[in-house]
């Protein structure tokens, strides 16, 4: 058996949800994403500085709904596809539009990686790694998952990788709270 025969064994997501998570990463295929307001988001610039100096895995955007953080997100996707990086080296999950991901068991968040590594990238996320690259996961409202901050801890602690994460930061949604160590933080408090 081939290497890339092993690579695509176990990819058991749903046909519905593999075309979800094409629909929010159109980019794999050569195609546009959302246009993003003409105004850039001045959390944007703090998440591309962080992301620069590499202080911590995962980079963690909170604040109540509204503020622009889904947007934001998409910005900072939209300026690491123009600044070069693979189209497929970039993978979004927005959680609070996927009800199949109950269908993932309790660990959704490292099946999405396990299928994305197999099915977008074609090797590991450490491979990419290795010959110098990078992987970028964001990850859009993951509060409203349960477990996700163990998930990213395992992950993060295995795996080189950069994570941005949304949440919110109103009590019960707080978004940074399991990973400590791991983590940089940076509250949005209003729409810029």
């Amino acid at each position: 058996m081939g290497e890339s025969e092993f690579l695509f064994q176990g990819i058991d997501l749903k046909p519905g949800l593999v075309a979800d998570l094409r629909r929010m990463n159109p980019w794999w295929e050569g195609n546009p994403a959302p246009p993003n307001p003409p105004h850039r988001r001045d959390v944007v610039d703090q998440i591309n500085r962080r992301l620069a100096a590499a202080i911590a895995p995962i980079i963690v955007v909170r604040g109540p709904r509204q503020v622009g953080k889904s947007t934001a997100q998409l910005q900072v996707i939209d300026g690491l596809l123009k600044s070069g990086v693979p189209v497929r080296n970039v993978f979004r999950v927005q959680f609070d539009d996927l009800a199949e991901l109950g269908g993932l068991g309790s660990e959704p968040i490292l099946r999405l990686v396990d299928w994305y590594e197999r099915a977008v990238l074609g090797q590991t996320i450490n491979a990419v790694a290795r010959a110098g690259g990078k992987v970028y996961l964001l990850l859009d409202e993951v509060q409203n998952l349960a477990g996700w901050d163990v998930q990213l801890k395992f992950l993060v602690d295995t795996t080189a990788i950069q994570v941005i994460l949304t949440g919110g930061s109103t009590p019960g949604t707080e978004v940074g709270r399991g990973v400590a160590g791991r983590i940089n933080t940076l509250e949005v408090d209003r729409r810029d």
